[in-house]
């Protein structure tokens, strides 16, 4: 029973820490105009393969646009529109994407790994969004910097795979331990019954 409330315990910490992580993580919001170009920062070295991925608004479907390994670019469905700038000097590789369209909105990622130690990295998720068509009449076209928070969605899709883990991990524990509790019953309650059956054959 103390495993079990140990475990509950555990689990709680575990969705109390991923929804404070949820709640704090904001993404920067960057505003372009239809067949402008943008232009998504990402901190990078030499001692990182680098990533970038883009979340569908709608589906939430998250695709991997291109990788960086080994200072060579690879790309699944290429884009002549969608390159990559690296600039060593201040340690960032830029994803590049020209004649913007409505499609191209939505949240772009950048994951970093390590080539010394494996470890996978993302840095603050960047929502591209289309200028408003009025808003962009009186305005001249420039990319608005701003702070916005991860919808519910997102939030899920993010975040849902470490509390299925929690979940999973959980349940099995509480399995296991039923098993084992159910097993030492079985072997106690036998061996009561054989040192009865002792008892009784004893002599007086």
């Amino acid at each position: 029973m103390e495993k079990i409330l140990f475990f509950c315990v555990f689990l709680y910490r575990i969705l109390q820490i991923t929804s404070s992580d949820v709640s704090g993580h904001n993404v920067t919001l960057l505003r372009f105009q239809l067949n402008g170009n943008v232009s998504l920062k990402c901190s990078v070295t030499s001692r990182h393969d680098m990533a970038w991925y883009r979340q569908d608004p709608d589906s939430g479907q998250l695709k991997l646009l291109l990788w960086f390994i080994s200072k060579k670019l690879w790309t699944k469905e290429p884009d002549i529109r969608i390159t990559v700038q690296s600039d060593s000097g201040s340690n960032t590789a830029s994803l590049i994407i020209e004649n913007l369209t409505e499609s191209d909105s939505g949240l772009y990622f950048c994951g970093t790994r390590s080539v010394e130690n494996s470890v996978t990295r993302f840095v603050k998720p960047i929502r591209l969004q289309l200028e408003d068509k009025v808003h962009s009449v009186t305005e001249p076209p420039e990319d608005v910097e701003i702070t916005d928070g991860l919808t519910m969605l997102e939030r899920v899709l993010i975040f849902s795979g470490v509390g299925l883990a929690a979940f999973v991990f959980f349940l099995t524990t509480v399995v296991t331990g039923r098993n084992i509790h159910h097993h030492g019953w079985q072997k106690g309650w036998a061996a009561a019954k054989r040192a009865g059956l002792t008892d009784q054959n004893s002599p007086k």
